[in-house]
């Protein structure tokens, strides 16, 4: 069955198509316009009853939640992309929910004006630049001593933290006193698939 992935090459939708490009499984890409409530259609519901992006089908079988599809991508294309060995892929699964729970609603709060076209109030500024900063030095102590976030290798815990990271991008938020953390985003983006996957 054809692999359908429904929505943007950007956001919590980007990391799915970068790891379709690094496991070399094809794919359709399948765009969800919001601004005609796309989201809310029949014919969406049907893969994703929450109207949200990203969402996967292959036949009659629909998934929702981008990490969800990221394990079901690179178990499907049989890659170790997760990691060789249990802990790897434990430690690579650890970082990929650090990044989603603890960082992304900071970031994607300081990058929220760009999509509501409403200014942050503050208050809730301050909280999120806070957070942003909580939680990125402890990213960066991690990556000052390891070359990947779970170890020696490249895996999907570096996708999935980089793409929370590509929410400093979309609010401006400065990452340059954060070298380690910089150079491995660096790093990390140069790879072809990233390229790939941006379309």
């Amino acid at each position: 069955m054809k692999i359908k992935l429904y929505g943007p090459r950007m956001g919590s939708s980007f990391r799915t198509h970068w790891v379709a490009a690094e496991v070399g499984i094809a794919y359709e890409s399948v765009p969800v316009d919001f601004a005609k409530a796309d989201n809310r259609s029949d014919w969406f519901l049907k893969v994703n009853p929450m109207g949200q992006v990203p969402a996967l089908s292959s036949g009659d079988f629909n998934l929702a939640e981008s990490l969800a599809i990221c394990s079901y991508l690179i178990d499907k294309a049989g890659s170790d992309l997760a990691g060789k060995t249990a802990e790897a892929r434990a430690s690579a699964w650890q970082w990929s929910l650090w990044a989603s729970l603890n960082l992304h609603p900071h970031l994607a709060s300081l990058a929220s004006p760009m999509w509501t076209q409403q200014p942050l109030a503050p208050e809730a500024e301050s909280a999120a630049k806070a957070g942003a900063a909580k939680y990125l030095s402890i990213l960066e102590a991690h990556l000052a001593s390891h070359p990947f976030v779970a170890g020696e290798a490249f895996s999907v815990g570096d996708i999935n933290v980089a793409s929370v990271l590509a929410y400093a991008a979309f609010s401006k938020y400065d990452l340059s006193s954060y070298t380690a953390t910089s150079a491995w985003l660096a790093k990390v983006t140069s790879r072809p698939a990233y390229n790939q996957a941006r379309g």
